[in-house]
């Protein structure tokens, strides 16, 4: 079997898996079916019986072994058992191999965990970045909540049957792992990447599921319910499996959602920090600025309680509302024009050479720094400013490399430099970045089956009935939500108006919350049960009008203390509805807030919405 990406050496966490984070929520199942061998569990995970198993799958080959991809889990022979403790039942975890290119013998990784009180429900993970790593869709390993919200533990507590894919390879930089000694891309790795290693998943997960359980109760045993979730990556990897497979899961949930007509915004806000002599904002600037949009915009809502929830009514613009450096000025109290310049790139929408709009951008609410790479470039004016390097380049790095590899087949040629430009004619009317249009068309015919962007493509999903939930994080620093804002307006547009696209399709919007619902800076409550939410619309049909999240402690690692509730909580409306304080009342008791029936007032847009490009 034909992988050549498999034995390189494994990479480190990079931004790429930095693209997401996250937690909360509860809510235990019955067991359908526990094992009934002799031995329980522990006797059928094993090497021998798990061969058995996978040996009885039709849909692909599959091979059992140890992953190199990191961070692990590394299992002797590929699978391991772990004894029940405390409130965590026991568990089989299992990884390998499966044949995603019968015709090359192209593999992907997968891993499967195994609980002893199967709930008789499927639940496949989305990943992270670029992918090539188990950190974020492993469901026995606490940064599961990153990807899927929820407590660790949940969803062994739950008894789901889970599975995860590292998309094809185990290198995390951005694709450099498509790329073979010779400097050929490999289709194959692409194709896995883009969709077709979750799309093969689907059918030798649940067989495996199938096929284990039938073993372990001595009968045949049947799915009752499947689902996807992810974040990030693992969105993008949600609304690919809507677009193109929705017949596969009940219901799916798309975190902060990745989209590729983001990659210009990466490239030129990166960009715009060499402009002008070098244009980086300080954090200290950064605290300067965030100070000065709150007291703009926190209380638009009705109530300044340190949180904006709706980023698009703010009117804040950068070049009139920062204090500029006189002539030969600079420091944390001012801002030079380059500064100004580089901030209007990123919270502007990017649009083709004839002002189209290519993708928006980045919301103004508790606004960071990640548009910046990490560390300045060896040579600022080199056509790859930070060549393949996500530790040194962050989002450009990752945006350069997808554009080089996926779009232009690793052309030396080459160079992402080359199409970013900036310009500040209609409709933005600000300094925005420019890219032209046949650079755009494409991108989005090329990596096509990797983006879940567009509206068109839902349209069987929602004849079949399924659900989607879509929640995107308002201070996104990695990931701009008003992407998530105008594919919900667009789906609205094609399917009847928002009260009939509800029906199928629902999308909440966390105020004052980082990429995935991370620890850091914003303090807004994050942390929900998204699957829980999801049963009781798909297997009851309580649609959620509101999820109620919860504020932790962040930990110095970028996720969150779950022993730790910092006391606030908060209800998460359905768009277009936002929370509404009751009057009285503590602001920090989800109580004391309502989502209003018939609300509309995230459709409001101010300057720094309309700057941004979203749809009216």
């Amino acid at each position: 079997m034909i992988d050549r990406a498999r034995g390189r050496k494994a990479a480190i966490l990079t931004p790429a898996v930095a693209l997401v984070l996250a937690g909360l929520g509860i809510a235990a199942t019955e067991p359908v079916s526990a094992p009934r061998e002799a031995g329980g569990l522990e006797a059928l995970c094993t090497i021998g019986v798990m061969r058995e198993v996978a040996a009885s799958i039709g849909s692909s080959a599959v091979t059992l072994h140890k992953t190199t991809v990191q961070p692990g889990p590394f299992l002797t022979d590929g699978v391991r058992y772990t004894p029940a403790k405390g409130d965590l039942p026991a568990y089989c975890q299992v990884t390998g191999s499966y044949v995603t290119n019968p015709e090359t013998g192209k593999t992907s990784s997968f891993l499967a965990t195994l609980p002893e009180n199967w709930n008789g429900k499927y639940l496949q993970f989305g990943c992270g970045g670029h992918c090539g790593t188990f950190a974020v869709n492993n469901a026995a390993f606490f940064t599961i909540t990153i990807t899927n919200q929820g407590l660790p533990g949940d969803i062994l507590k739950k008894g789901y049957a889970s599975f995860g894919t590292d998309q094809g390879h185990d290198e995390m930089t951005g694709a450099t792992w498509a790329v073979d000694p010779d400097g050929k891309v490999d289709k194959d790795h692409v194709e896995d990447f883009l969709w077709r290693s979750n799309r093969v998943l689907t059918q030798v997960g649940k067989e495996f599921t199938r096929a284990f359980y039938a073993r372990a109760s001595g009968s045949d045993r049947q799915i009752t319910r499947s689902y996807f979730s992810g974040c990030s990556g693992g969105g993008r990897d949600a609304l690919v499996a809507a677009s193109y497979f929705p017949e596969e899961f009940d219901g799916i949930i798309a975190g902060s959602p990745y989209s590729f007509n983001m990659t210009p915004l990466f490239l030129g806000s990166g960009l715009a920090t060499l402009r002008n002599g070098g244009s980086r904002v300080s954090d200290a600037q950064f605290t300067l600025m965030d100070g000065i949009i709150s007291k703009q915009c926190d209380a638009l809502d009705g109530v300044e309680d340190g949180l904006i929830q709706n980023p698009a009514m703010c009117d804040f613009r950068p070049e009139r509302d920062l204090p500029k450096c006189e002539a030969g000025q600079s420091g944390d109290s001012c801002f030079t024009q380059g500064q100004v310049e580089a901030i209007s790139a990123t919270i502007s929408a990017v649009t083709d050479e004839k002002g189209n709009i290519v993708t928006e951008g980045f919301s103004v609410s508790n606004f960071l720094g990640s548009y910046q790479p990490p560390a300045a470039p060896a040579d600022p004016e080199a056509d790859r400013p930070w060549p393949d390097d996500q530790m040194r380049g962050g989002l450009y790095a990752l945006a350069d490399s997808a554009m080089k590899v996926f779009v232009h087949d690793n052309d030396p040629a080459f160079a992402s430099r080359r199409i970013v430009s900036y310009g500040s004619d209609d409709p933005i009317g600000a300094l925005h970045i420019v890219v032209p249009r046949t650079e755009v068309e494409l991108w989005r015919s090329r990596v096509r089956m990797g983006m879940g962007h567009f509206p068109e493509n839902f349209d069987k999903f929602i004849r079949q009935d399924r659900k989607l939930m879509i929640w995107h994080n308002l201070s996104d620093d990695k990931l701009p939500p008003f992407t998530s804002f105008t594919l919900y307006k667009q789906l609205a547009k094609r399917h009847g108006g928002y009260g009939k696209l509800r029906e199928n399709v629902r999308l909440f919007s966390l105020p004052g919350t980082a990429h995935c619902s991370g620890g850091g800076k914003p303090g807004g409550p994050g942390s929900f049960d998204a699957l829980a939410a999801m049963e009781a619309w798909v297997e009851q049909g309580a649609a959620p009008n509101a999820l109620i999240a919860t504020l932790y402690q962040p930990t110095p690692l970028g996720s969150v203390d779950f022993q730790k509730p910092l006391g606030r909580t908060m209800p998460l409306c359905a768009f277009p509805e936002m929370a509404r304080y009751k009057v009285k009342g503590d602001v920090n008791d989800a109580a004391n807030w309502e989502c209003p029936r018939g609300d509309k007032r995230m459709l409001k847009i101010g300057e720094s919405g309309r700057r941004a490009g979203l749809l009216k």
